[in-house]
């Protein structure tokens, strides 16, 4: 699970063995500058690689809820149910 974190170098992702969600703020160019070359690599690799990017959203959206003109609470609203659900969907 990432949350708004940059994607590791193109060789770590190879020891990767389970599902990645990446949950990105829409306005974090600087994050999100890394997530398309990590999401072509993983699928080429074969992996799991599930991305939701939120408009407006920021880094650091679900720590800083109260940021963006209400774009970080959105976010940190979809987010959590997405990792529940990618919780459950690869624990059960």
């Amino acid at each position: 699970m990432v949350y708004y974190g940059e994607s590791p170098d193109m060789d770590s992702l190879r020891g990767i063995k389970a599902p990645v969600l990446g949950l990105y703020g829409g306005d974090d160019a600087r994050v999100n500058a890394t997530v398309g070359p990590a999401m072509a690599k993983m699928k080429e690799l074969g992996k799991t690689f599930v991305e939701h990017t939120y408009p407006g959203a920021g880094h650091g959206f679900l720590r800083a809820q109260d940021g963006r003109d209400g774009a970080n609470l959105a976010a940190s609203r979809r987010a959590w149910p997405a990792t529940i659900g990618h919780l459950k969907k690869y624990l059960e």
